[in-house]
């Protein structure tokens, strides 16, 4: 062209020239990025190619290429449709299958892969990738039964997993992160399948909505404990929605209502509790009766938190059942004056940091194992010595108690006695056990 001096051929030749060497470049930068797990600057690369690229042998390898980004970012229908446009190669098939299985169509996947004939044309990556998914597909059209895939059930797990340990750690915020980020993993891969009757058998539907319902029950209990009330609302109806039967959709709302001081309303939660399968109705009575304990102790429990007075209540429901009995029965002594006798009791037990009483006398010496450790405990602060009093107060011998030295226990703890105290004192529970002690 240049000798015939025809130079506008030769500047279409050399733009050509041009482009053809500029597609390369921009495909070595976006597969070095699909390598490095760069998945949306590689996609953009590849779009940028079929745009603009004349060459319809790299537009068809960019075609295959974006098969590869759709699948690593689980969007199946767009994996198929990207894989369909650049069949002729034999990574795209191994895509395509993998986009139809995942889609719930175990058969037609199997079907692309036995296609499949030259198996040593398959890039080593995309080789492993149909490897680790084979067994699944096989059992999938050996049963017919739709599942959860393997990879989404193991990922979705693992993030669980890790959000039990953060919780477990009072970790709340980021193990509400990591609930968040399973149900997430999820919803991707159930958004890209709703739409295949393969999927909508109820028996895979109970089995998604068991693991989603899990995972919604696990975030409420984050959101409960860092008092986020109105999304701990939101996602009780949620819970209650995709699984109306199970207790702890019932129990969550229970709580979100008593957490409102919405008593009544909280009672009528747990009631419906108790109709559900495998509910313990001792355990639901027991909740209950804990509601009616904060409504009785309004003033107290509206300044508090709902896990304190969980606390307390426990700690009041193990302490009462005992206290009344013999450890306050067996301390009495008759003291003598000139003008009368009295019985009075003095004595000392230990209380841990839950405010639970954990030893009917305080240890005076050192005289067993045992009472060794429960004075390593004491120094430790792990737990405190405090006095109980019973005095005569009145001419019919009813006896009064309380509590001394308990400046130094911890919120739970006084708390506790507190209620013990009043609760005694109002309705004379002790009075019988001394009364009987004292006539025998």
């Amino acid at each position: 062209y240049f000798i015939q001096s025809n130079l506008r051929p030769m500047a279409d030749l050399f733009s050509d020239v041009c482009s053809f060497n500029s597609d390369h470049l921009i495909m070595s930068q976006a597969n070095a990025a699909l390598q490095d797990g760069q998945i949306e600057s590689a996609f953009s690369y590849y779009l940028k190619i079929i745009k603009e690229s004349k060459e319809t042998e790299i537009v068809t390898l960019c075609h295959a290429k974006l098969a590869e980004c759709y699948f690593r970012k689980e969007k199946w229908r767009d994996c198929i449709e990207s894989a369909h446009s650049s069949i002729i190669f034999e990574d795209s098939k191994v895509f395509m299958a993998l986009g139809c299985f995942h889609r719930g169509d175990p058969h037609m996947a199997m079907s692309i892969i036995e296609e499949i004939s030259d198996m040593s044309a398959l890039s080593p990556h995309v080789k492993d990738l149909m490897d680790t998914a084979l067994p699944d597909i096989k059992n999938g059209v050996l049963n017919e039964k739709p599942s959860i895939p393997k990879h989404v059930d193991e990922k979705v797990k693992d993030l669980k997993v890790q959000g039990n340990y953060k919780f477990k750690g009072n970790d709340f915020k980021n193990a509400a992160k990591l609930y968040k980020n399973a149900l997430e993993v999820l919803d991707v891969w159930f958004d890209s399948v709703k739409d295949s009757e393969y999927f909508r058998e109820d028996s895979f539907m109970d089995q998604f909505h068991k693991l989603y319902g899990i995972l919604i029950s696990n975030l409420i209990n984050c959101s409960m404990k860092m008092e986020t009330l109105k999304e701990s609302r939101l996602m009780c109806e949620q819970l209650i929605q995709i699984q109306p039967d199970w207790k702890k959709s019932h129990y969550w709302l229970a709580m979100c209502h008593l957490s409102n001081y919405e008593y009544d309303a909280s009672k009528e939660a747990f009631q419906k509790c108790s109709l559900c399968a495998n509910s313990e109705n001792d355990k639901i009575e027991d909740k209950i009766n804990f509601v009616s304990f904060c409504e009785d102790n309004h003033q107290k429990f509206e300044s508090s938190s709902l896990s304190h007075w969980q606390d307390v209540y426990s700690a009041y429901s193990k302490n009462c059942s005992w206290l009344a009995g013999n450890f306050f029965a067996l301390s009495i002594s008759k003291i003598y004056t000139d003008t009368a006798s009295h019985w009075h009791m003095t004595t000392s037990a230990l209380i841990d940091n839950s405010g639970e009483i954990t030893n009917f006398m305080a240890p005076k010496y050192e005289a067993s194992e045992k009472d060794r450790n429960l004075i390593n405990e004491m120094k430790r602060n792990q737990k405190r010595k405090f006095y109980i009093h019973v005095t005569q107060t009145k001419l019919d011998g009813s006896q009064k108690i309380g509590f001394t030295d308990t400046d130094q226990l911890s919120p739970i703890s006084k708390d506790t006695l507190c209620l013990i105290e009043q609760d005694m004192n109002k309705k004379n529970i002790f009075n019988a056990f001394i009364q009987n002690y004292l006539k025998s």
